[in-house]
């Protein structure tokens, strides 16, 4: 009405816009723009994060400490052609692998950033955040070692789950960050400035949304019920030493592969269409901490494609010539096939997450440690592992859902653990160091492990 009047009650439309000038901030907050360009998300979920690098171009991508681990690609290929033996090969190639896991996700991040549509960074993100895992899982699966392919997904779960979130939480529970303030000079005059320095603190809880967390571990509980049926039905069909249905164990595990990727398709959905602001459960802390960096991308969409193709193709010989060397490292290591497929293979696509959810858990971000170990761990178990029996379908490989008794207990309550002590929204030192444990616990399990076991017994 004042609007209408005009000159009468003597309000211009200057005047009016800055009356109503507050109404609008509260509606359209200014950082509204940086909400909607965040495009770097956490592996496997739609939770906003920080770039991994500092500067812009391929300086800052090779800028890493871990990345001077990347000599140890042509010398793992030097070892291969000068019969250097499978320890040399293996090892040498498994450390290679650690960093150029680091470029190819740094890679997918800044691609995914520079695409500037929220939709296809989280598509790309939810299909490509676990590359590493997908091409070793491949190669596995060419030179037939379907065990190891098994142990090598479920092992990523379990270090996720377990390992990554129990440093985080006991980290975060037992270090702070603490401020005080400091008087300096600038340009001859005397200021104050405050300094925040990390320090153990007594009594401290970390509080975080449960949402994700507890939507990610009924995914997880989803891929349990899965892995379990099938294992249950191999056992039941598993007649006097002759497995008397192995022609329908097959075509049940594809079937059911294809239910659990149409429901990770609708889980994608979920976060990305439908909910995507009830499940990025840390979104202030990203967006208030630093909106300008996750705004710009430190590539340009050509220069992190050509990355991504190139990391990818180094990656896959570098994974072929690990899995020549593993039978030999089985034989003169001393080490079973489980334990290499559960504890150390996971260390290579995992390594730079695990320090990254340590570092946000003592930053006071517990939500971006859980969403890069549950999240992380739900592609894995609903997306990697039914994509791996249809790719074995595609070669000729009877890769099944069949991970025997031992490891589908071991998955499933690993799962329930994390869901009790996620459920609250709260945590603190005790719950992760008991998640470590747990994990150790499994890792004593599958040392001892022999490797001719029958893990469908």
């Amino acid at each position: 009405q004042a609007c209408r009047r005009g000159p009468a009650v003597g309000l211009s439309m200057a005047a009016f816009f800055a009356m109503t000038e507050p109404v609008r901030t509260a509606l359209v907050p200014e950082d509204y723009d940086s909400v909607k360009r965040a495009s770097r998300f956490i592996s496997g979920t739609s939770v906003p994060k920080p770039p991994n690098m500092d500067g812009v171009g391929l300086i800052a991508l090779f800028k890493h400490p871990l990345n001077v681990l990347v000599i140890c690609c042509p010398l793992g290929i030097v070892a291969h052609f000068q019969k250097w033996g499978p320890m040399w090969v293996f090892f040498l190639n498994f450390f290679a692998l650690v960093p150029l896991a680091k470029l190819l996700g740094d890679a997918t991040e800044e691609l995914a950033a520079g695409l500037k549509n929220d939709m296809l960074a989280g598509l790309l993100n939810a299909s490509f955040g676990n590359a590493v895992e997908m091409v070793i899982m491949v190669q596995t699966l060419r030179a037939g070692l379907i065990d190891v392919v098994k142990a090598t997904l479920l092992g990523s779960v379990l270090s996720n789950l377990l390992l990554v979130l129990g440093m985080s939480f006991f980290f975060g529970g037992i270090v702070g960050n603490k401020t005080k303030k400091i008087r300096t000079s600038v340009m001859g005059k005397g200021v104050e400035a405050i300094e925040e320095t990390s320090a153990f603190v007594n009594e401290k809880v970390q509080t975080f949304s449960s949402m994700s967390a507890l939507v990610n571990t009924s995914m997880l509980l989803l891929s349990c019920l899965s892995f379990s049926l099938v294992t249950v039905f191999h056992s039941e069909t598993f007649v006097e030493g002759e497995a008397t249905m192995d022609d329908v164990l097959l075509p049940v595990s594809r079937i059911c592969s294809v239910i659990i990727i149409i429901a990770y398709c609708a889980y994608i959905f979920f976060q990305l269409v439908t909910h995507p602001g009830a499940m990025s459960e840390a979104e202030e802390e990203v967006v208030e901490g630093e909106p300008e960096e996750a705004e710009e991308p430190v590539l340009s969409v050509q220069i992190a494609v050509a990355v991504m193709c190139a990391v990818t193709v180094v990656v896959a010989y570098s994974s072929d010539l690990l899995i020549q060397a593993l039978e030999g490292v089985v034989e003169k290591g001393h080490m079973s096939e489980h334990f290499i497929g559960i504890i150390l293979l996971p260390i290579v696509g995992n390594a730079c997450e695990h320090a990254s959810a340590v570092r946000f858990a003592i930053m006071d971000k517990p939500g971006l440690s859980i969403g890069i170990a549950v999240g992380s761990s739900t592609q894995i178990s609903l997306f990697v592992v039914p994509f791996s029996v249809l790719v074995g379908w595609a070669i000729d490989q009877p890769m099944d859902l069949n991970f025997g008794s031992l490891n589908t207990t071991v998955m499933s309550i690993s799962v329930i653990v994390v869901l009790s002590v996620v459920v609250d929204g709260c945590a603190n030192w005790l719950q992760g160091y008991l998640l470590v444990s747990g994990y150790l616990i499994i890792a004593v399990l599958y040392w001892y492990l022999p490797n001719k076991m029958q893990t469908e017994v």
